[in-house]
């Protein structure tokens, strides 16, 4: 979708929206800064990681035996309680099946792989772009429709919910804003955070767990952050969460902006972000290969 597709609202907090939600930056930035969260890796979840990146890049095939655990375990040098713990874990994570007396199985993760799927398939990000592209923009609308939902709820009945935790997080949101040391990943998981308050706020607990999931998803990858901030820096961010600060507070009646056209800024947003991370998660990617990958 392009800017000139967008209805451009006359005057008020809506066209201020607009104007923020429609300016992009004249180039993605090509570097993203590094994964917070530092794992040691042990025996078991190496295994995990080299088998299920087999699978997502294609060597070996839904339907198919993975070799039994003795030979997994005289692959990597292990035990075979090792082994059957890793495609134990394997199984879980939803990439394969046990089969009594047969082995293990792949699944089509295509098909039936679930949130943990999802989460674990992000670690093969650089290796794989086109998947991890793919699986993002499938992120990215389930967080869409969250989000919307969210806001819809809140507006259509403002002095309802206690916005006061979402505040004091937004406060801290503005903080980082203004610290220029401050990471994108830092930057986003501030954000996501205020965001999860509201969804507290407003009484949706059921949501606000999909949408801890796909948060945890989303910032697994430097390049996410990266993503988010490209087509609106996070002063656009900042501003709409102090928008939905102003309406809660406000004793008088507000120009709210129209549910139709946010839905369509954020939808263009959105899309923006996609293709951002498209283009960062391409010039980024790594050769692919059969042996263990490196965290993103």
């Amino acid at each position: 979708m392009t800017d000139a597709a967008l209805p451009r609202p006359d005057s008020g907090r809506s066209a201020r929206l607009y104007e923020l939600a429609s300016a992009r930056t004249t180039e993605p930035r090509a570097n993203g800064s590094e994964n917070p969260v530092e794992k040691q890796h042990t025996v078991v979840d190496d295994i995990t990681e080299q088998l299920a990146y087999r699978i997502a890049a294609g060597l070996h095939q839904p339907g198919e035996l993975l070799p039994s655990v003795r030979q997994v375990a005289a692959e990597f040098g292990t035990s075979t309680p090792t082994a059957n713990s890793a495609l134990g874990r394997l199984a879980a994570l939803g990439f394969v099946e046990p089969r009594r007396g047969l082995g293990y199985l792949v699944r089509d993760i295509q098909l039936y792989g679930g949130i943990d799927t999802w989460r674990f398939l992000f670690r093969f990000a650089r290796q794989l772009p086109d998947r991890a592209a793919m699986l993002f923009a499938d992120v990215i609308d389930v967080d869409h429709m969250l989000v919307m939902e969210a806001f819809q709820t809140f507006i259509a009945d403002p002095r309802r919910y206690d916005l006061s935790v979402a505040v004091q997080a937004l406060d801290r949101f503005e903080l980082l804003v203004g610290d220029e040391n401050t990471s994108r990943t830092d930057l986003m998981a501030a954000e996501l955070h205020m965001l999860r308050c509201v969804f507290a706020a407003v009484g949706k607990p059921g949501k606000l767990s999909l949408f801890n999931t796909v948060g945890e998803v989303l910032i697994m990858i430097p390049e996410v952050g990266e993503a988010f901030y490209g087509p609106v820096e996070p002063a656009g961010h900042l501003f709409l969460g102090r928008m939905l600060q102003q309406i809660w507070q406000s004793d008088t009646e507000l120009d709210l902006p129209e549910l139709g056209v946010l839905e369509t800024i954020m939808r263009n947003y959105h899309d923006q972000v996609v293709e951002t991370f498209r283009t960062l998660i391409g010039a980024n990617a790594e050769p692919s290969s059969a042996s263990v990958p490196n965290q993103p």
